[in-house]
């Protein structure tokens, strides 16, 4: 039997990849793109290039298909995944009209403040069963109403990053439910889109642009077309389904479908969730779910993966060198200076926040109780607890909303270091299970391109054949004490520190 594949890509906020998958989950090629943040415009702004988003991913498909070295024809399907929020808006027949706009773009604060203050805001919550903030498409297109009219008036295609990328392949407007929902564009009550949500908005003017929306993420919504073929190598024909956010993705990647699975995603915004058939009040959002009546459970904010990110830019000069002299990878290094921080003697703290949503909107990051004799491992230590504490932060949320927990499946690029791994285990005091895959989110919506194309029956057989999980990292139960009085202090940091967040509006003046 001629051997068949599936291409997952997973456009994310810094860079994008192309996965070549065989049928059995393991990665034949990857290809990815380079960073493509524009240079701020002003406070706020997180733009990207979406004609060179397209020229990228389009050269990164036919690289990634060089590598794998397989004939187009042995391609089943394909599914696209991004981040959810941001937006990309285009003219009637595709024609691009303004910069993308990624999640984290925050220039909508304003008009967020204004539904606050005209009573919509909570009415807005209600429809979409979740929690409103300035980097959904909601806000954003409303803010180009009211501060770039001339963008406005052309739109006549509203899309998610990942739909972009999907009409570029196939020529459709389309996107997913759980994309779209969980990107508060849909009424979570009817499962449809809702000229009601679009009037509270104050976009009801460009609700036609809404795209095609497909109902499950398996679901095809169109083919790649001659165009795309020629620039990309693919076959003319392949079919390209309806895809899912990221979040989800992971999810599916990571097989965690089971009454008891959370899947927590340390990556660039820190992520938990699971699944249930109830809406959460408060939640970060309740999206649809792979199954009709069930709902994505999400508490999440701006940052997990991405403080890491950061810290290993700008403060890890040290970790490198060393790195460099033994000729060993710098996260080896830093994974070896956590390590040696006994807990019951650890006195920083670190705040997590060094992207927006947060706990506050003014929220950023800060370390705390830094002394003379505060060593770098120290710092190293702080900043692994303190992503872990802000992943029990949501997490207790969940657990607290009644939604069983016995087992995290942890995704993203720390989710690759034994260490963190176990610092996750004992704070959150449940076994951590990783995947065997480096490209989980990829992974998840290759699976779904398999079902669309009858590659497998459904996810449980698909999981069966595709997904291959870690060893338990079990919890230290020695631990939990330290740990648990080490987050209640972390806890009244960030209680005090909401003082001065207030006040920063004030204070800036």
């Amino acid at each position: 039997m001629k051997q068949e594949y599936l291409i997952g890509i997973d456009a994310g906020n810094t860079s994008s990849k192309v996965v070549i998958f065989d049928t059995e989950g393991t990665i034949v090629s990857t290809a990815s793109t380079p960073s493509m943040h524009f240079k701020k415009r002003g406070e706020g702004f997180e733009e990207f290039d979406v004609d060179e988003l397209w020229k990228l991913i389009s050269n990164c498909i036919r690289e990634a298909l060089q590598k794998a070295a397989v004939a187009p024809e042995t391609i089943r399907g394909i599914g696209v995944t991004s981040f959810g929020n941001g937006v990309v808006v285009v003219g009637k027949n595709g024609e691009t009209i303004a910069p993308g706009v990624f999640s984290q773009d925050h220039r909508a604060d304003d008009i967020i403040a204004m539904y606050q203050e005209t009573g919509v805001y909570e009415k807005i919550n209600d429809i979409v069963k979740g929690t409103l903030f300035a980097g959904e498409p909601g806000p954003i297109i409303r803010w180009y109403k009211e501060h770039e009219p001339e963008v406005y008036q052309k739109i006549g295609g509203i899309l998610m990053f990942k739909d972009y990328i999907m009409y570029r392949l196939t020529g459709e407007f389309a996107t997913d439910m759980n994309c779209f929902g969980g990107s508060f564009m849909i009424d979570m009550d009817t499962m449809e889109y809702s000229r009601e949500l679009m009037k509270l908005y104050g976009i009801e003017e460009v609700y036609d642009a809404l795209p095609k929306l497909a109902g499950e993420p398996s679901e095809i919504v169109g083919r790649v077309t001659a165009e795309a073929s020629a620039l990309t190598g693919l076959k003319e024909g392949t079919p390209v389904v309806a895809g899912m956010m990221d979040i989800l993705a992971c999810l599916v990647g990571a097989g965690a479908t089971e009454e008891g699975v959370y899947t927590a995603v340390a990556g660039s915004w820190c992520i938990n969730e699971t699944h249930s058939t109830r809406i959460i009040p408060n939640a970060s959002s309740n999206m649809p779910y792979l199954k009709k009546g069930e709902y994505l459970n999400c508490s999440y904010t701006g940052a997990s993966g991405s403080n890491y990110e950061w810290f290993t830019r700008v403060l890890s000069g040290e970790a490198k060198k060393e790195a460099k002299d033994r000729g060993i990878s710098y996260y080896d290094v830093l994974d070896e200076l956590i390590e040696m921080v006994p807990i019951e003697k650890a006195k920083v703290f670190f705040s997590p926040f060094v992207a927006q949503p947060s706990i506050h909107v003014n929220a950023k990051a800060n370390f705390f109780n830094i002394t003379m004799n505060t060593s770098y491992a120290d710092i190293c230590y702080s900043v692994a607890e303190g992503v872990a504490f802000i992943h029990k932060h949501h997490v207790d949320f969940l657990k607290n909303a009644g939604l069983p927990l016995s087992t995290i499946r942890l995704t993203g690029g720390t989710a690759r270091s034994r260490v963190w791994n176990q610092i996750f285990a004992n704070v959150l005091q449940v076994p951590i299970i990783g995947v065997d895959c480096e490209e989980t989110g990829a992974l998840g919506v290759a699976i779904a391109a398999g079902i669309g194309a009858g590659v497998y029956n459904g996810y449980e057989e698909a999981f069966v054949h595709a997904v291959k999980t870690k060893e338990a990292v079990l919890p230290d139960v020695s631990t939990y004490p330290i740990y648990e009085k080490r987050y209640k202090e972390w806890c009244v940091l960030n209680e005090v520190m909401m003082k001065y967040w207030d006040m920063k509006k004030e204070l800036s003046l």
